[in-house]
């Protein structure tokens, strides 16, 4: 009975034991989901075992197995029988598109479903999948186009011999006979996707060309065509969702497209339909929009669904820009509707798009998607805006609607707490677009440039709450478009362009208090004081400069005769005196500071008056004294072109305020000589041209050379006072100046006695002023002996310069 019991227990283990071999030998030789036979992996130093499993006994050592190619190595005949033991089932197909699971180790061979881990296939032969997909589907296409081209050749060969219910009812037939067969194809043989792809779009594209046959030859009517037309669209995009072919889904919409273009030639044909086709376009163009926003829900395995709405958005842009505008507009109001619900529909299409595409890992092109749809935009706003036979309110209006939507798609963007990553592609992408359509806006009309303005503006607001500053400089830039408007002859226009700038200037210091920190890892933080200072200075030039020829502008063309030359000029250095006072000479100054006083009174470069930080004068130092230096002699010379004192008065007072407040800026480096120079001539000469507007006295009379004779005085004089001696050499200029000037020509007309008396006069005065000169010379020169050689003169180590005495 033993005997018996242990040959027993041989041949069941034997037994299982061929099992087990044949078991492996099948799971060896079956190929995997991809048809590709699974290689033996290299042998380990030690077999893995799955968990709780015991260590098999192992069999005796047995002959090595031939090689079964130059390839295979020689594995030794015990590593390639599978573990004594349970062998596991063989694990789920994976995906057709999938990575396919390596099988287990066991020794140096491999079993699949033995152990429960896979490996990746290698990077190379992924990259050879991806290239073999791209030139099939290319050759599929290029195959799809060379037959549609012999059927139509085909119908050019045999036309006149064919009847038409033939011509068109074969093409049909043929069409159907495609899509049905693609569509069984791709549902019977998963591996023919290609092909059943070819099938599917080229059977739509002849289905496209039966119907417009078949309303050219065979006597369809137009609107029957154009239902049929979409209804063939729609099914062909209900199939591609069906089948998961995109290609069909192009074949879709290349076929809309037609269909716009078919129904635009019909319009063109009966004019008197257009508002009736044109309704019936936009019907089909909202029902496309949505089946194909909703098709990617239903089509959760089509890799490319998301780009399913995509193929819509080209839909509506063609019908966008086609508009026959000018039938339409026959009649304003229905025509604006019809004209701009396309608009409307490519706006949302952008916004789902965008947000599908961002879900879909796709973020990189979300950017050129809203770029294209905002220059599709722009396009329309010229194309409709600059059609022939339409009125100028009918443009007007239209333009205003296409801005609206424009600033209702912005408010979609406007970020909660925290803004996704799409947000950040889009938002300066969107202000880009948003601009683009304003300029075309006013490129219409120059009536419309505050709503552009403000639609700049308001696309501004994502943007900076993102973090960056750009925006900023922006929105005053948009008063340069004033110059081009300001040149109108219209008064309406005129107050609106005003109305414009004002809006810019108001709307710039809120913007930049919405400025968000800098970005991380970003240059902004680097690159914000220069553009908000950007934006200080483009905000001054439009109170400056801008604001002021307009207001000259508009009273000039009111008539109002010299009284209406004085306000521009006026405003233009008020505005100057203003600014300069809040600080707009310092650095890093923006317009928020600017305009909320928090650099009211200070100097660039110098603690106060008597205290300069630097030892010489900043450039910004130098470029506010030089502007507003020009601004007031530029204000004296429009003074000096009125004839009245009353208007003149004013305007000199300005001036000479723009001269001193300009020679402020110096004010603490006046030691130094080109400063003092600077300062004493630019106000000397400001003065000087003050006497002559305000009295009437030419260049020659006696009371300008006075007036002179007292300026070289008064600079000799603080000369000595501050110690500059290139102050004391300028007012000696002066004088000597003064004196040749009046002996040659003041007095050279007139008579003996009176010639006699004025140059004794002149004579005493130089002598005074010789012997004032010489007592203070010398002490000075006494004090500097005092004070000893290593003394410095000045309060402040930083205040002597080189024309110190």
């Amino acid at each position: 009975m033993d005997t018996n019991s242990e040959r027993l227990d041989e041949i069941i283990g034997r037994l299982a034991c061929l099992e087990r071999k044949v078991d492996w030998v099948a799971a060896r030789v079956a190929p995997d989901e991809t048809g590709a036979r699974r290689m033996p992996a290299p042998a380990p130093s030690q077999p893995r075992l799955a968990p709780m499993q015991h260590t098999p006994p192992q069999p005796p050592p047995a002959r090595s197995v031939p090689e079964a190619s130059p390839a295979r190595p020689r594995t030794p005949a015990l590593a390639m029988y599978p573990p004594v033991g349970p062998v596991a089932k063989k694990p789920v197909a994976l995906s057709q598109n999938g990575p396919t699971a390596a099988a287990p180790h066991v020794g140096s061979m491999s079993v699949t479903g033995a152990y429960p881990f896979a490996t990746q296939p290698p990077q190379p032969q992924q990259e050879r999948r991806r290239e073999g997909n791209i030139g099939r589907y290319v050759l599929s296409g290029a195959a799809a186009f060379l037959i549609v081209s012999a059927a139509v050749s085909l119908i050019a060969l045999v036309w006149d011999r064919i009847p038409d219910a033939v011509k068109v009812g074969t093409l049909g037939v043929i069409a159907v006979a495609m899509v049905a067969s693609g569509t069984i194809l791709v549902n019977r043989r998963e591996r023919q996707r290609v092909t059943a792809a070819t099938l599917t779009g080229t059977g739509g594209a002849l289905g496209f060309v039966a119907i417009i046959g078949a309303a050219l030859i065979a006597g369809l009517p137009s609107i029957a065509a154009f239902v049929l037309m979409v209804a063939w669209a729609f099914v062909l995009l209900l199939f591609s969702c069906t089948t998961g072919h995109f290609f069909t889904a192009v074949i879709s919409m290349l076929g809309a497209m037609v269909t716009v273009g078919f129904a635009a030639s019909q319009v063109a044909a009966h004019p008197e339909q257009a508002t009736l086709t044109w309704m019936l376009i936009d019907l089909y163009v909202v029902a496309l929009a949505a089946v194909a926003a909703a098709a990617p829900r239903f089509t959760p395995g089509m890799r490319l669904a998301p780009w399913l709405p995509s193929t819509s958005m080209v839909v509506t842009a063609t019908v966008l820009l086609t508009g026959p505008s000018r039938l339409l507009l026959a009649q304003p109001l229905p025509g604006i509707v019809l004209l701009t619900v396309p608009c409307a529909v490519l706006l949302v299409q952008t916004h789902h798009s965008t947000r599908l595409l961002a879900r879909a890992s796709a973020g990189s092109v979300i950017g050129y998607e809203w770029a294209a749809a905002g220059i599709v935009q722009a396009l329309a706003v010229l194309l409709l805006g600059y059609a022939e036979g339409v009125t100028a309110s009918a443009r007007n209006g239209i333009a205003l609607v296409f801005l609206a939507l424009a600033c209702v798609s912005t408010t979609g963007l406007l970020p909660r707490t925290k803004a996704p990553e799409w947000l950040r592609a889009v938002a300066p992408v969107n202000l880009g677009t948003v601009t683009g359509i304003a300029a075309t806006v006013f490129a219409v009309s120059l009536d419309l440039l505050p709503t552009a303005v403000a639609a700049t503006a308001l696309a501004a607001v994502p943007v900076v709450r993102l973090g960056y500053s750009t925006p900023v400089i922006l929105i005053p830039l948009t008063g340069a478009a004033a110059l081009v408007a300001g040149l109108s002859p219209a008064r309406s226009a005129l107050m609106l362009t005003v109305l414009a700038v004002l809006l810019a200037v108001a709307l710039t210091a809120p913007l930049e208090a919405l400025l968000a920190p800098p970005p991380p890892q970003s240059g902004e933080s680097a690159d914000r004081p220069t553009w908000l200072a950007g934006a200080a200075w483009v905000l001054a030039a439009d109170l400056v400069l801008i604001l002021p020829w307009l207001l000259d502008r508009l009273l000039a063309g009111n008539g109002g005769g010299e009284a209406g030359r004085m306000p521009a000029p006026l405003l233009a250095g008020a505005a100057a005196l203003g600014l300069a006072g809040l600080g707009l000479f310092t650095s890093k100054c923006s317009p928020r500071i600017l305009l909320s006083g928090g650099r009211a009174g200070r100097l660039e470069g110098a603690a106060d008056l008597r205290t300069p930080l630097r030892p010489a004068p900043p450039p910004l130092a130098w470029l506010g004294d030089a502007l507003l230096t020009v601004l007031g002699m530029a204000v004296l010379f429009r003074a000096d072109s009125l004839g009245s004192p009353l208007l003149e008065a004013p305007l000199v007072a300005v001036a000479l305020a723009l001269v001193i407040v300009g020679g402020r800026m110096l004010l603490p480096w006046l030691r130094r000589a080109e400063v003092s120079l600077t300062i004493a001539a630019s106000q000397s000469v400001a003065l000087w041209w003050a006497v002559m507007i305000l009295t009437g006295a030419a260049a020659a009379s006696l009371l300008v050379t006075g007036v002179v004779l007292a300026t070289g005085t008064v600079c000799i004089a603080v000369g000595f006072r501050l110690r500059a001696a290139t102050l004391r050499h300028y007012g000696l200029t002066l004088v000597l100046l003064v004196v040749l000037k009046l002996a040659v020509v003041d007095l050279a007309g007139q008579n003996s006695l009176t010639r006699i008396l004025a140059l004794v006069v002149a004579g005493v005065v130089c002598f005074g002023l010789s012997l004032a000169y010489n007592h203070f010379a010398q002490e000075q020169a006494g004090q500097a002996a005092q004070t000893g050689p290593g003394a410095s003169p000045v309060s402040s180590p930083l205040a002597a310069g080189p024309g110190r005495p």
